[in-house]
C-alpha cells in the first residue's frame, strides 16, 4: 500500500476518527473529506491529466486537508512558504511554474492573482469557514489552467524549500518512494496526539504531516508558539516526547510553566539551531526531564536528521560527551574534511563536515553531501559542531544568510556601502544587525528605522536586521575585507 492508498482508506473509512486539531476544535476525517474531495475535482477541472500543484501551506486545517488533497491525487506538492513577503511568495510562483495555485484567503491578494495568471495558473483559495468547517473556491478569473505543464519534478511527492543558508531558499525533492514508506496498513483507529509547531513546510514538520496521514494520528496544528498553550497541549495529550526548537525552550523557561506539566513525558526533544550546555542543564534542571538533541538539514531528506542523542546515550555519556550533537543515525555515514583539499581528517580534528544518506533527495561525489557546518567527530562517533563554514546566522531556528540583508540593503539609494553580522541574542541565539554608509547627497535624511522598514519589505521577517547603525565607513581588515571582530565591537554596547 503506498501512502496515496492509504490516505484514500482514511478519507473513505476513517469517519468521526479525529484527523487533525487547531484551536482547540478537533476535525474529523469526514470533515477533511469534504474539502479534499473538493479540491481533488477542482484540480480535475483547472488541470486534467496534471501531476503536480504549487500549494502556500499554513498550520491551519484546511492546509491540512488541501495537502491531503495532494497525497491522496498522487500530485506532486511544491511547497511555498507563507512566511515571507508577498513580492518573494510572487517569485516563488513564477520559478516553479504551476499549472495550479493553492493558498489560503489570508495569502490570496491582487499581487499573487498577478503572478498566478502570468504564469497561466489556475487559483484555488482555501479558507475556514464560519462555524469552523472548510471551504474552497476557484479565484476570479482562475478557474482553469491555459495549458498543460511539465512536471519539473518527475519522481517528486513533496517538493520542501530549505531555508535559505547560502542564498535563495532551494527546493528539495523527497521522492515518492520516500513518501510511500510513512504508510501504514494497520486496522484505522482513533491515533495519539502529535503536536506541531514547526511550520508545514519545514523538513521536520513534513516528515511529523505524513506519519500522521499515514497510521492516521491526530496532528494538533499550533500556527503560532504560545509556550503556555503549547505545555497545556502536551498535557492533555500525553505524548512520549515532545519539543520546541532552542528558542522555544528558552522561552519555556522563562514562562512560568511548572514541571508537572511533563510529568506524562520521558524526553524532551531539540535541533534546528545551537543549544548551549549549560542551557540543557537548566532545561533538565527545571522540568526534571532529559533533553535529546539532534542535528540535521532539509537536504539530508525524511526528517532531516543525521546525528543525535538517544536515551541510551545519554545515559552513559551526558557528562563525557557534554556539547555534542550525538552521533550518527542509522543508516548515516559522517565524516570530516578538509575544505581545502577534501582529505578525510581523523577523529579530533575539525573540519567541513560531509554526510551520507542512501535516501537523501541531493548529494555529490561518492554520495556524499557537503555542508556548511565546522565540526569535530571523536574517536567515539560523537559529533560537535563547532560553528558555520560560510556567513550565516541562526536566529531562533531559522538561519539567516548575512549576505542577504547587505544585499536588501545595497539596493537602497542612499546606502553607499553596508555590512551585515550577527549579535547576540539571549532568546533568540544571534540576531542580523549592519552597518551602513550614506551615500553623497542623502546625509541626514533616511535614519536607521528607515533602512528597517526597507529591509521588512524584501526579506522574511526573520531576516530583518534588529539594529542598523550609520557610520562614516566599513572597518576593514589589511586586505580590504570587512573586519567581524570591528563590526561586533560596532554593536557591544
Amino acid at each position: 500500500m503506498n501512502l496515496s492508498e492509504r490516505v484514500r482508506k482514511n478519507l473513505a473509512e476513517a469517519g468521526e476518527i479525529i484527523a487533525v486539531t487547531f484551536n482547540d476544535r478537533a476535525y474529523s476525517w469526514n470533515e477533511v473529506r469534504v474539502l479534499a474531495e473538493g479540491i481533488a475535482q477542482a484540480l480535475s477541472t483547472a488541470d486534467p491529466g496534471g501531476d503536480f500543484a504549487a500549494i502556500v501551506l499554513r498550520n491551519r486545517p484546511s492546509g491540512f486537508a488541501a495537502q491531503t488533497a495532494l497525497m491522496s491525487e498522487r500530485r506532486t506538492s511544491v511547497m511555498i512558504t507563507p512566511i515571507q513577503p508577498v513580492m518573494n511568495m510572487c517569485a516563488d510562483v513564477r520559478a516553479i511554474n504551476p499549472a495550479v495555485v493553492i493558498a489560503d484567503s489570508q495569502d490570496w491578494n491582487d499581487d499573487l492573482d498577478a503572478a498566478a495568471r502570468e504564469v497561466g495558473a489556475a487559483g484555488i483559495e482555501i479558507f475556514e469557514a464560519p462555524l469552523g468547517t472548510f471551504g474552497w473556491a476557484f479565484r476570479p478569473g482562475l478557474a482553469k489552467a491555459t495549458s498543460a505543464k511539465a512536471n519539473p519534478f518527475d519522481g517528486a511527492g513533496l517538493v520542501v524549500p530549505t531555508s535559505g543558508t547560502t542564498g535563495p531558499p532551494k527546493r528539495v525533492s523527497v521522492r515518492w518512494a520516500q513518501v510511500d514508506s510513512y504508510a501504514t496498513d494497520r486496522p484505522i483507529k482513533q491515533g495519539h496526539g502529535v503536536i506541531q509547531t514547526n511550520p508545514l513546510v519545514t523538513i521536520g514538520a513534513t516528515a511529523v504531516f505524513l506519519t500522521a496521514i499515514g497510521k492516521p494520528l491526530n496532528l494538533i496544528l499550533m500556527e503560532k508558539l504560545d509556550v503556555v498553550k503549547w505545555a497545556d497541549l502536551v498535557e492533555t495529550h500525553k505524548p512520549r516526547r515532545t519539543g520546541l526548537p532552542p528558542t522555544g525552550l528558552r522561552m519555556l523557561m522563562e514562562s512560568g510553566v511548572t514541571k508537572e506539566k511533563f510529568d506524562c513525558i520521558e524526553a524532551f526533544v531539540t535541533g534546528s539551531a545551537p543549544f548551549p550546555p549549560d542551557e540543557i542543564e537548566r532545561l533538565e534542571d527545571q522540568f526534571g526531564k532529559p533533553l535529546l538533541y539532534s542535528y540535521g538539514a532539509t537536504e539530508f531528506g525524511g526528517s532531516g536528521t543525521v546525528a543525535a542523542w538517544t536515551m541510551e546515550t545519554r545515559a552513559r555519556h551526558r557528562i563525557d560527551k557534554r556539547g555534542s550533537a550525538g552521533k550518527a543515525v542509522e543508516g548515516v555515514q559522517l565524516r570530516v574534511i578538509d575544505p581545502a583539499d577534501g582529505r578525510v581528517l581523523s577523529p579530533g580534528e575539525e573540519g567541513v563536515m560531509e554526510v551520507h544518506k542512501p535516501d537523501a533527495p541531493v548529494s555529490g561525489p561518492g554520495g556524499w553531501i557537503r555542508t556548511n557546518d565546522l565540526a569535530v567527530i571523536d574517536a567515539d562517533g560523537f559529533v560537535f559542531i563547532k560553528g558555520r563554514a560560510d556567513d550565516v546566522i541562526i536566529r531562533g531556528g531559522f538561519k539567516v544568510p548575512l549576505g542577504e540583508v547587505e544585499a536588501a540593503l545595497a539596493q537602497h539609494p542612499a546606502v553607499h556601502r553596508t555590512a551585515a553580522i550577527g549579535i547576540p541574542d539571549a532568546r533568540l541565539g544571534m540576531v542580523p544587525a549592519a552597518a551602513v554608509v550614506i551615500a553623497d547627497g542623502y546625509p541626514g535624511q533616511v535614519s536607521e528605522a528607515d533602512f528597517i522598514a526597507w529591509c521588512r519589505e524584501r526579506l522574511n521577517a526573520y531576516k530583518v536586521p534588529v539594529r542598523i547603525k550609520i557610520v562614516d565607513a566599513i572597518p576593514l581588515t589589511q586586505l580590504l575585507k570587512v573586519s567581524r571582530p570591528q563590526m561586533r565591537a560596532l554593536f557591544a554596547d
